[in-house]
């Protein structure tokens, strides 16, 4: 393989690495090459429209606002040049990787320009923090690929909706035999009813942290076995499923694959792990809470929440009412109290049963799994064929 050819093959898998959220994967992941260079398009929007709403505005009109828009264009193009030259680049050229020099100019540049123009130093001054606050965050979601992972995030929902009904016929009858009990008693809608609406979301939304947590511990189990590949034959064979650019095939049979992921790597990939599994925990909780509502409204008369939950001093607040069949039903906030703290608690026990039982781990992370493992495999390759042989 030509140094050309190389070079093009690396640029096309690292693009891909991107894509499927793991930029932890590019060898010498830099972030003057290969971060902060994914943000110049976006930070390039925000920078132009700084200039056109600074340029334009009441403080001008006639002839005064065309020379206040000559000024903004002499100043954004001096401010270029001058950095392009510095760079030892040409005056007007696109930057290969983005340095001190360039985020001044994207953080300064327009401050300049509003106080040239007639601005407040006030103005100048917010308009400069917010420019830098705005860097900040454009590097942190592209060092870690936010938006390609939020993309795999809800990948991962669509397809667990998809199989839906797959999910419901494995899991509720269990858990429903647990919780249907549960919901059926006083004490629970007691309980349930008798927090603050403060110590409510505390209570579940710390219930809920445990069942994530339980799916974190597992993670480094889990991704050192996703990791492991048996030869060099299976990890070409898992690879040409991708759709990763095609590396070619290594011939082996003397060396067990062996990847060596760093801690950048592992927090990746285990990020990718947890949102898919977190996914399928919590529309579990979801699900169970949805059911609930539904079957406390149908089978749950309004007398009976009243003797169950309603103090002497209040009155039940009802959102809905409605009759089926000569009967009148009612939703209230109590129901979805109830049926919502039961549903944190469903998602703490699947994610105990998801993370204990490899069976039902299998049954439940088979696509999560294999796309990660593909992913690996793809990453595998790229470090023998590429990396080493650079």
């Amino acid at each position: 393989m030509d140094a050309e050819t190389r070079t093009r093959l690396v640029q096309d898998v690292e693009r891909w690495f991107v894509r499927r959220g793991l930029p932890h994967a590019i060898d010498d992941y830099s972030a003057r090459e290969d971060v902060l260079t994914r943000t110049v398009p976006f930070l390039s929007l925000v920078f132009l429209a700084e200039v056109v709403t600074t340029a334009f505005g009441d403080r001008f009109t006639g002839w005064a606002q065309a020379g206040a828009l000559a000024i903004a264009i002499a100043i954004v193009i001096g401010g270029i040049g001058a950095v392009n030259r510095a760079r030892r680049r040409r005056t007007f050229a696109l930057p290969d990787d983005i340095g001190p020099a360039e985020l001044a100019l994207f953080i300064v540049l327009p401050a300049v320009l509003a106080f040239t123009l007639d601005r407040s130093s006030t103005e100048a001054a917010l308009l400069a923090v917010g420019n830098t606050l705005l860097v900040g965050l454009a590097f942190v979601f592209a060092y870690y690929g936010v938006l390609p992972m939020i993309v795999f995030g809800l990948r991962q929902v669509w397809r667990r909706l998809q199989t839906l009904t797959q999910l419901m016929a494995r899991v509720l009858p269990l858990l429903l035999l647990f919780v249907t009990f549960v919901f059926l008693n006083a004490e629970m809608w007691q309980v349930a009813n008798d927090f603050t609406p403060a110590a409510y979301a505390v209570v579940t939304v710390s219930i809920a942290a445990i069942a994530f947590g339980f799916v974190a511990v597992r993670l480094p189990i889990e991704l050192d076995h996703l990791a492991r590949f048996e030869s060099w034959d299976e990890v070409c064979a898992i690879a040409s499923r991708t759709n990763a650019p095609h590396l070619p095939r290594v011939v082996d049979e003397l060396t067990v694959p062996l990847l060596d992921l760093d801690r950048r790597d592992r927090r990746n990939v285990s990020v990718l792990l947890f949102v898919s599994y977190a996914v399928q925990v919590l529309l579990i909780g979801l699900i169970v809470t949805a059911v609930l509502v539904v079957f406390g409204v149908l089978a749950i008369r309004e007398a009976t929440i009243l003797q169950w939950t309603v103090r002497p001093e209040d009155s039940l607040d009802a959102i809905l009412r409605f009759r089926i069949g000569g009967a009148t039903h009612v939703l209230t906030w109590n129901h979805l109290a109830v049926a919502g703290f039961i549903g944190v608690f469903s998602m703490l026990q699947f994610a105990v049963q998801l993370m204990r039982d490899e069976d039902y781990r299998a049954e439940f992370s088979t696509d999560v799994s294999g796309e990660i493992r593909e992913v690996l495999a793809v990453q595998a390759l790229y470090e023998r064929v590429v990396v080493t042989a650079a």
